[in-house]
């Protein structure tokens, strides 16, 4: 298994959900940061984008870390901060689950 950086692994997911925004037509109107609301009133997917988006994370990292990863268990579900509100938040999850 490699070592997982926050700090690459967050610029990884950057570049992976504005590739998904390309490929799959998303309409936004800013640019997404590691800030940028992935669930919400406020957030730039819509449910489906939502859930299609994190299966290709989930992929991602198997491919590129060899973990697997699953975002969408209870754990990820029922905490206080949910993992879905922004890369960043995604990022610190995914850490804090493989350390």
């Amino acid at each position: 298994m490699k070592k997982m950086d926050s700090i690459k692994l967050e610029a990884e997911l950057l570049k992976l959900i504005n590739a998904f925004i390309a490929e799959n037509q998303v309409e936004i109107s800013t640019n997404v940061t590691a800030n940028t609301r992935l669930i919400g009133s406020s957030s730039i997917f819509d449910s489906i984008e939502l859930v299609t988006f994190i299966v290709e994370v989930e992929q991602y990292l198997e491919d590129e870390f060899e973990i697997e990863v699953q975002l969408t268990t209870e754990n990820a579900m029922s905490r206080r901060t949910s993992p879905f509100l922004s890369i960043e938040a995604m990022t610190k999850y995914i850490i804090e689950q493989n350390n």
